[in-house]
């Protein structure tokens, strides 16, 4: 029994799907499962996986689908986890910034990926060039 519900772990089958198909319980199929240590289809992603997701997410500027095919993994999970991400925000900054005005990371090209848009700090830096003209300074 525990190697014929391995098998179709294996095969992708849904723990549902095996339960009802071999006339055991959801509980019984979920504590193989986990004792197995098998990747099956409904299996939440763990800390570390999210913390890769993030990282090739914001430092690489990969796309959804690039970091699906290298983690093995379908795109709407990891499009699920950054969504998830990109709605707790952390203001670090001392910005208070509401989560509707805050975008899905943009490449600003002098400052790399940035969420709120149009970039703060090349906003700040026309201001500041503005305002020395109108004091009648060099930029």
């Amino acid at each position: 029994m525990r190697s014929n519900i391995l098998g179709r772990l294996q095969d992708g089958e849904r723990l549902g799907d095996i339960a009802n198909t071999l006339g055991v319980t959801y509980g019984t199929v979920h504590a193989i499962a986990i004792e197995s240590g098998i990747r099956y289809s409904g299996k939440h992603l763990t800390a570390a996986e999210k913390a890769e997701v993030n990282r090739q997410r914001i430092i690489d500027g990969r796309s959804i689908r690039q970091i699906a095919a290298a983690m093995g993994l379908p795109k709407s999970k990891i499009g699920r986890c950054v969504q998830s991400q990109f709605s707790r925000v952390v203001d670090t900054g001392g910005t208070h910034v509401s989560p509707r005005n805050l975008r899905r990371p943009k490449r600003c090209p002098e400052h790399g990926l940035v969420r709120l848009w149009p970039c703060v700090a090349c906003e700040g830096e026309k201001r500041r060039k503005l305002f020395l003209l109108q004091r009648g300074r060099k930029a």
